[in-house]
């Protein structure tokens, strides 16, 4: 960037001002009139500075031991991770407006559709096929103790912008986290926001926990092997899904 600056050379200007009219509101608005020699001179300026990132959005966690069925962790916690099928969501609609579906099929396929669709908004190269690549992974998650679809919260459901992005652990009568509770799953330097408190699971102490299969599909993770990382996340205003934290 270079700046253009005027140079009177008739030193009468500065000594008697009536001899030219100079206005400047500002550097963009200076004007010279009158006809004086006058010549230009380039001269280098800095670049402007690039204005910082916003720090807020930050994938700064911290400390957080949550009680288990018969273990306790720490987070940050490393270890293996299981598929777990899905929830039904604040959206999702069935017959006669039942909240959650009878069978662990109905209308999943339009679940999964819409979901595809929100996946790829966020994340490229989603491909339906390879995303929900398993039976598993196009079933709404089974009626223990509950209903088809439910999680272990009651009637509260999660919306459709959370559900793809929800892990969950086999927590301890009420340490379960508030529903909605943002956490970061982290594999291989790629890190997901992921939501938890909406179903408990899963039962085998060889898993750390469940993610959706949006989760590992994002991630690049292979289910019940891949080594994957969960911390506490300190900003809650991230939204669920991928997201570039910084190295």
């Amino acid at each position: 960037m270079r700046t253009t600056i005027l140079v009177f050379i008739l030193a009468g200007v500065f000594h008697n001002p009536a001899n030219a009219q100079i206005n400047f509101d500002s550097w963009s608005d200076f004007k010279l009139t009158d006809s004086i020699a006058a010549q230009d001179l380039d001269i280098p300026t800095p670049e402007p500075e690039i204005a910082p990132k916003d720090s807020s959005a930050s994938c700064e966690g911290y400390p957080l031991t949550m009680e288990l069925r018969d273990r306790s962790v720490t987070l940050p916690a490393t270890g293996v991770w299981t598929l777990e099928s899905h929830l039904a969501t604040d959206e999702d609609s069935f017959a006669n407006g039942r909240a959650f579906p009878r069978t662990i099929r109905e209308n999943i396929s339009e679940h999964i559709s819409n979901a595809c669709t929100m996946l790829a908004k966020v994340a490229s190269g989603a491909n339906c096929g390879e995303v929900y690549d398993t039976e598993y992974a196009k079933e709404w998650t089974p009626p223990e103790n509950g209903k088809a679809g439910q999680g272990s919260v009651g009637n509260v459901r999660p919306s459709k912008a959370e559900e793809m992005w929800i892990f969950n652990m086999m927590w301890a009568g009420n340490s379960i986290p508030k529903a909605g509770t943002k956490f970061l799953a982290t594999y291989n330097d790629i890190s997901v926001v992921v939501v938890g408190g909406y179903e408990r699971g899963p039962s085998s102490e060889h898993f750390l926990g469940g993610f959706q299969r949006e989760v590992l599909w994002a991630l690049g993770a292979e289910e019940d092997s891949s080594e994957i990382t969960l911390s506490a996340l300190i900003d809650q205003t991230l939204p669920p899904g991928p997201v570039n934290c910084p190295k």
